[in-house]
């Protein structure tokens, strides 16, 4: 009792056992009591100590058990039996910018409408089927309707479009404000000079003073321009777009060829919709303007060409020969269309649209003799029609491989009147485009065109969608 008055057994514990210094005490009162009840003491406090080590061995254990729990896991190390997992196809509601691609993947931008016209917008990807050259490939990337686009809206700002400019410009600036806010533009426009007025953003305020910068100059370098364009576009693997509004034709482009950049756009996988703003009268009617300015009569005309001395041969137009004695050459080249020493060359044609066939491009129309009012009231030959003639076509037809090689759809706009209608139409169809993407099983990197094949299982569906691709070559 008074080795333990005061103190609560659970008091004997190791705490209680490490006070050193009151062990003599203990052991002295110990002493002086009978043996027997001396030794009951004893067992009890050994009992004490053993319960409090019992005790403390316990904790110590949970405490470690639960240090080790806490832990994380150990990290794996590679090995021969790790094997990777596949990469998970997205589904319908993956964002396409979370998808990883490299330069093998090949993708299809696809619109889908109905038999009667109307576009569909909820097409699954277990709809769709793709094949190349007939052989038919798993589908690696399916983006919905939903997904951003990247849009470079191309303006031709030539000569012929300056009376006309400030309705091109409102026409661009309705056409940007119908597209989504997540979707990013970038403005191009093109003349003597290709300007890149903004980087790619969402922003439509920046999007509107891009527009509004364009200003009219002389010369068209379109190819130029459509080169600069898929140099942008290239590392974007999301849905992405041209809308380019232009008369085709090229009149001043340095770098860039009709056949290089078709060649670009099959390697691309962007969708060109083409807005064929007709030029061809008002072109006409400034380089007569401009001729007779330079040098005081109108054009010359084949019917004045044939009139040859007699005696000598009959000259080409425009002739290389130095004029006669005592005359001045005339400017016979306007360059409200060549540009300073340039040649028309009227005779060069596009490729074939399929460049795995040939023949597939329709022979360019006959020059018909157009004529104009002769000095006697009769008619003359005009050669700058034929010429132009010539030149619209090589245009028409550029405009629609550019469309047709990449699943888009050129549109008229023969006055600026239509050209909201046409930018309206455009933006329809890039909110419900989709894009398929695959890994060929022909990985042979040979330059070689290959055709594309896409289908839907849905019945009274339309699919468009591009004809091809041109696969890459070995660097």
């Amino acid at each position: 009792h008074q080795i333990t008055r005061g103190l609560e057994w659970p008091q004997f514990s190791p705490i209680f056992l490490l006070h050193i210094s009151r062990w003599p005490a203990i052991l002295e009162a110990i002493g002086e009591l009978p043996s027997l009840l001396r030794l009951l003491i004893e067992v009890k406090i050994r009992a004490s100590i053993i319960f409090a080590l019992a005790i403390t061995l316990a904790v110590s254990v949970v405490a470690v058990q639960s240090a080790k729990e806490a832990q994380p896991p150990p990290r794996k190390t590679e090995s021969a039996e790790a094997k990777p997992s596949p990469p998970k196809a997205p589904g319908n509601d993956q964002d396409i910018e979370t998808i990883k691609t490299d330069t093998n993947l090949v993708t299809v931008p696809v619109i889908a409408s109905s038999r009667t016209g109307p576009y569909i917008a909820d097409l699954r990807k277990e709809e769709f089927t793709v094949s190349e050259d007939g052989v038919a490939q798993e589908i690696s990337v399916f983006a919905a309707v939903s997904v951003p686009f990247h849009v470079v809206l191309m303006l031709d700002t030539s000569a012929s479009t300056e009376e006309k400019l400030g309705k091109i410009q409102q026409a661009a600036i309705e056409f940007v404000d119908l597209l989504s806010s997540a979707d990013r533009v970038k403005v191009i426009s093109f003349d003597t000079e290709v300007r890149d007025l903004n980087e790619f953003t969402n922003d439509k305020r920046t999007m509107r003073e891009a527009i509004k910068q364009t200003r009219s100059a002389t010369g068209t370098r379109l190819y130029d321009a459509v080169e600069t364009a898929l140099d942008d576009l290239r590392p974007i693997n999301q849905r992405k777009a041209i809308v380019l509004f232009t008369d085709g034709v090229d009149w001043h482009s340095d770098s860039a060829t009709f056949d290089q950049t078709l060649r670009a756009l099959d390697e691309s996988g962007v969708i060109v919709y083409p807005i064929r703003f007709d030029t061809r009268a008002e072109t006409e009617r400034l380089a007569r303007q401009q001729d007779a300015q330079t040098n005081g009569v109108s054009l010359p005309t084949s019917d004045v060409i044939r009139k040859t001395s007699p005696g000598t041969t009959t000259p080409t137009f425009p002739s290389d020969e130095p004029p006669p004695a005592g005359q001045a050459r005339r400017n016979t080249r306007p360059s409200i269309i060549f540009g300073p020493g340039r040649s028309p060359n009227p005779q060069q044609l596009p490729p074939p649209r399929d460049p795995s066939s040939k023949g597939s491009v329709p022979d360019p129309p006959r020059r018909t003799r157009t004529t104009n009012p002769g000095p006697n009231g009769g008619s003359t030959d005009d050669s700058l029609s034929a010429m132009l003639d010539s030149l619209y076509f090589k245009a028409d037809s550029y405009l629609k491989e550019l469309a047709d090689r990449s699943g888009g759809q050129v549109y008229r706009a023969d006055n600026v009147g239509l050209l909201p209608g046409a930018f309206l139409a455009i933006a329809d169809e890039l909110r419900t485009q989709y894009l398929l993407g695959y890994y060929p099983t022909n990985r042979a990197h040979d330059g070689s065109y290959r055709k594309i094949g896409v289908k839907t299982s849905r019945k009274d569906i339309a699919i468009r969608a591009r004809p091809g691709y041109r696969a890459r070559t070995e660097q």
